[in-house]
């Protein structure tokens, strides 16, 4: 026979609790009290009887009446553990509150248990598993980035647009994102790290903190792979029941990439904070943005051949910078086999629309494209798109070799995002 335990009396007591500072003596003799008006009990398709309920000091005694025939499992211990779900073992470790149960025929004992507090120790989430990349995930807005998976946390879908990704432990009240919103710019490393974090990054966290309405704690600037980051932790009270409400706090990190600003956020209750720090902070140097580590020859992290959104940027630029070019309705850009013909065989790219404000014309070498990294692509397109919108020349001193306009995609092989994003903006500015 399997026992069934009185649930009832486990879920009113967290009921009582949950939410409660520590629990005195007292309050622990009061609830068996209130338990004991509702006793005896009998379990449902035993005979059973839950009897008494009692206490003494910081442990509650349960006393069961058994009929004959009735002996108890060699695992009782272990199953009437089994029994009581993680929510209350860590209400039970939390009170430091001992479990005993009586089990009683004809006033003599058949088995006594004691369960105590430290055997509803619930082990730490500590460990990362493997990577799980979000390269393709249709929140992620086309960032190549992977994190560790935290063991001991369940992996959940984003609610809401632009979360990507949530780790809950609900044992230990953790909640993990990771979010990605777009910026309506490109910024450089250089641009983040000189003119944003360094000097104004505590300036930063709180406008950020006081728009959610929270109190600053702390904040520093640090780098989570090679990018320039803001660290804060703030609190926040929140109401969970009417009148009642619960402090939370939370340590964010705040990324500028490329045109996407990223914000990993761990989270849990004032109280517990000090303790799970550590680990929101080991899943956050787990992160790896993939794309600057891409070379030529490489397999090709980066390969997007959406290209209206590398038009939408270029345009999104235009108008950040004070540009204001209109936006033909004929728009054509494709990929071709210019390897193929004799006129074009040399040619990673060309475009037709220039001096034409009504067409953007652009055709690139399919070869050249699937071979080329993610610096070398924005290069080539947004030096074709230079032709066609803003009616630019090729640029042959051999001094602008890094720029733009210049003629020879194989002068931007070894280039990363940044440098891209400056030499565009430098042209934009002088243009």
């Amino acid at each position: 026979m399997k026992l069934t335990f009185f649930i009832s009396f486990f879920l009113c007591f967290l009921t009582f609790n949950i939410h409660s500072q520590t629990m005195s003596d007292e309050q622990i003799k009061e609830f068996a009290v209130k338990i004991n008006k509702d006793l005896p009990y009998t379990m449902p398709g035993t005979n059973v009887v839950f009897d008494n309920c009692s206490s003494f000091g910081r442990n509650l005694i349960f006393t069961y009446l058994v009929p004959e025939g009735w002996y108890p499992f060699k695992d009782i211990k272990e199953q009437l553990i089994n029994s009581i779900s993680e929510q209350q073992k860590r209400l039970y470790d939390k009170e430091k509150i001992n479990l005993n149960y009586h089990y009683l025929r004809n006033n003599n004992f058949v088995e006594r248990v004691k369960i105590s507090y430290k055997d509803f120790k619930i082990a730490q989430p500590t460990s990362l598993g493997d990577y799980i990349s979000y390269k393709s995930h249709p929140k992620s807005k086309g960032v190549n980035i992977k994190i560790k998976n935290p063991l001991g946390f369940e992996k959940l879908e984003g609610d809401r647009p632009n979360i990507v990704a949530k780790f809950n432990n609900k044992e230990n009240n953790l909640v993990y994102t990771l979010l990605i919103v777009d910026l309506p710019i490109f910024f450089s490393r250089n641009d983040v790290q000189d003119f944003v974090f360094v000097d104004n990054s505590s300036i930063i966290a709180k406008e950020y903190i006081s728009e959610m309405g929270g109190n600053y704690v702390s904040s520093r600037y640090m780098k989570i792979d090679n990018y320039p980051t803001i660290e804060y932790i703030f609190d926040l009270e929140r109401e969970i029941l009417e009148g009642l409400k619960l402090k939370f706090r939370s340590i964010n990190w705040v990324i500028y990439y490329e045109d996407k600003m990223i914000q990993l956020t761990g989270g849990t209750n004032q109280e517990n904070f000090d303790q799970f720090k550590h680990i929101f902070s080991k899943i956050t140097n787990s992160v790896v943005f993939e794309d600057q580590y891409d070379y030529p020859g490489s397999n090709r992290i980066y390969d997007n051949k959406d290209f209206e959104d590398f038009v939408n940027k270029f345009y999104r630029e235009l108008e950040a910078l004070g540009i204001n070019k209109v936006r033909p309705k004929n728009t054509i850009i494709s990929l071709k086999s210019l390897d193929n013909f004799k006129d074009t065989s040399h040619l990673h790219g060309f475009s037709l629309g220039s001096n034409n404000d009504d067409i953007i014309e652009i055709y690139i070498n399919e070869r050249s494209w699937n071979s080329f990294t993610k610096t070398q692509k924005h290069y080539l397109i947004f030096h074709e798109l230079c032709h066609d919108v803003l009616n630019l020349d090729d640029l042959n001193i051999e001094s602008d070799e890094k720029k733009i306009m210049y003629p020879s995609i194989h002068s931007f092989r070894d280039l990363t995002m940044d440098d891209f994003i400056e030499n565009f903006h430098n042209l934009l500015e002088n243009y």
